[in-house]
């Protein structure tokens, strides 16, 4: 009859919206994770951390511990979809420029030519620069009247220098040299960690340190300034990588961290996982940011 008709047809329509139910559901568990990327120190980790958290409830997988190049080609092949870059590395080490332009003509043209070149979006800068800075110790700085990298080029011959792993090896360092000339008595890389250390304990006398390093404060370092420019500005920048360079969804949960940072509250960050004592992981001195100092 009629009527068995509509209501058999009814069932069947009920059965199979039953069966479509759970793929139109799907995506919220099955889809792809996010991928946040992280170079091989400790604010990077921070970062890292504090990205998965604005971009939760999504699925996040956390890859640390890369290499500077690797981490920009891994985002640019899709296979990290964010990561915190430095605007002076990717000036130099990335897009191979040797000028050193005005801050707001270098993230600008950065951003362009970043998009052009490998379709990586950059979301914006977080609020500070992380740059290679010469630092000594405060006796050090009185002993040889220290001031600037200008005054550290006479006293070059009687110091050491320590350096990072990758810092001798990087255009920054090329350019400090060609600009003052540093002709260190010797030169000896290390871990971050242990570099500090070495500048502690009188193994090295000047370090390639780190301006949102909580450790300048801490071991009351003077930061030698940098008369020639040579080297150019490290604002912290956020990037996507071409897959989610339009994901509008994920722009909005990321837009809030530019400009959020300054660089009082990076180092007080950076600094409760990097001091010996009391020591906290990333995660947890993620959380600090954006709180006021007690």
């Amino acid at each position: 009859s009629r009527a068995r008709f509509v209501a058999g047809a009814a069932g069947l329509a009920l059965i199979a919206a039953a069966a479509i139910a759970p793929s139109i559901a799907a995506p919220a568990s099955t889809a792809k994770p996010i991928v946040v990327g992280a170079k091989n120190f400790s604010e990077q980790y921070i970062l890292a951390e504090l990205i998965a958290g604005r971009i939760a409830p999504r699925a996040v997988t956390l890859r640390t511990g890369l290499g500077s190049a690797v981490a920009f080609r891994a985002l640019a092949a899709n296979d990290v979809d964010i990561y915190v870059d430095y605007a002076g590395t990717l000036w130099t080490g990335i897009l191979g420029h040797t000028d050193i332009p005005s801050r707001p003509r270098l993230l600008a043209t950065l951003t362009r030519e970043l998009r052009a070149r490998y379709g990586v979006g950059v979301v914006g800068p977080l609020g500070f620069e992380n740059a290679y800075v010469l630092a000594v110790r405060r006796d050090t700085a009185a002993r040889f009247h220290l001031a600037t990298i200008a005054d550290l080029a006479r006293a070059a011959p009687q110091l050491t220098l320590g350096a990072d792993i990758e810092f001798l090896s990087r255009p920054e360092w090329a350019a400090l040299d060609a600009a003052y000339h540093l002709p260190f008595h010797a030169r000896k890389s290390f871990e971050p960690t242990f570099m500090y250390r070495a500048l502690a304990s009188g193994e090295a006398d000047v370090i390639s340190a780190f301006s949102s390093d909580g450790r300048i404060a801490a071991q009351d370092l003077v930061v030698l300034a940098d008369p020639k420019g040579a080297i150019p500005s490290y604002d912290a920048l956020l990037l996507v990588s071409p897959a989610r360079a339009r994901d509008h969804v994920l722009d909005a949960a990321l837009r809030p961290l530019v400009g959020s940072i300054d660089v009082a509250a990076m180092r007080r960050a950076n600094l409760l996982v990097d001091r010996d004592t009391a020591k906290l992981s990333p995660a947890a001195a993620a959380r600090t940011l954006g709180e006021k100092p007690k």
